[in-house]
């Protein structure tokens, strides 16, 4: 990528990225700081700036870990920053709270920094790398999920946009919360799915949020005639798919027969 086109603000800020991404037997997965020149057989990923959409993925075999690590600079509010990480069959999932008030490209699927942060990017790569050596992602999972529930007590929420976003927007009323903690409640479902999340305080956890979230909407007063209703539907799709495979598949329907105990 050599001759790739690099955005404006790359070549004006370039030397102040001097941190890079490492791997060695001794030291797992590290950053450290490397010259433009400077080369080593330790350095896995430059910080880079081009202009465009950029996918390169890295793998450290004996760890059977693979990272893709996602850029789309110079595109405002479509660029992103972002990387996933997997070890295994698994992958490691992101329950970063100060993520989830945000609208658009941010999920628990993906390390989702803002543009050009690369330290904090290749920061939360070495915490994964870490935190999957030893299964350790239990709490931030959990603190992630009450914040979720407390969402659904909430009268109004203060969303951003995306990463970038300094003004924020004051979504108030039910229906608007319901459609923003849908959302919030779909990417996490999905996150789970592709991590085979099987420990059961998580799960257990997610099925009372699901539960919470029925309850929620079964007291809305909807306009079908809104398109946006559908989103609702497709939440409701998700909870439904992962209460059958948690064995919670009867409870889901008392709930929606209003035949509950």
């Amino acid at each position: 990528m050599a001759n790739r086109k690099t955005t404006q603000y790359w070549e004006e800020n370039k030397p102040v990225y001097p941190l890079c991404l490492c791997y060695s037997q001794d030291k797992g997965l590290y950053i450290k700081r490397f010259t433009e020149n400077e080369d080593s057989k330790e350095l896995l990923y430059r910080p880079q700036g081009y202009v465009g959409f950029v996918n390169d993925r890295l793998t450290i075999p004996e760890q059977e870990v693979e990272i893709e690590i996602q850029s789309n600079f110079g595109y405002s509010s479509a660029s992103y920053l972002r990387a996933t990480f997997k070890r295994g069959n698994q992958y490691v999932l992101d329950f970063d709270l100060s993520e989830l008030y945000i609208l658009n490209n941010c999920s628990v699927k993906t390390f989702d920094v803002p543009l050009y942060d690369w330290d904090r990017l290749f920061s939360k790569l070495v915490e994964a790398y870490k935190e999957s050596s030893i299964k350790a992602y239990t709490t931030p999972s959990i603190a992630y999920l009450e914040e979720m529930s407390a969402m659904l007590d909430k009268n109004e929420i203060v969303i951003k946009g995306n990463l970038e976003e300094k003004n924020s927007t004051q979504w108030k009323g039910d229906f608007l919360i319901e459609l923003f903690s849908g959302k919030k409640i779909r990417d996490l479902l999905r996150g789970l799915e592709i991590a085979g999340t099987s420990d059961q305080i998580v799960v257990k956890h997610t099925l009372s949020l699901c539960t919470k979230y029925i309850r929620k909407v079964k007291l809305l007063d909807l306009d079908f005639s809104d398109s946006r209703v559908l989103q609702i539907s497709e939440t409701m799709m998700h909870i439904h798919k992962f209460m059958c495979e948690n064995k919670a598949g009867t409870e889901y329907l008392r709930m929606i027969l209003d035949k509950e105990v």
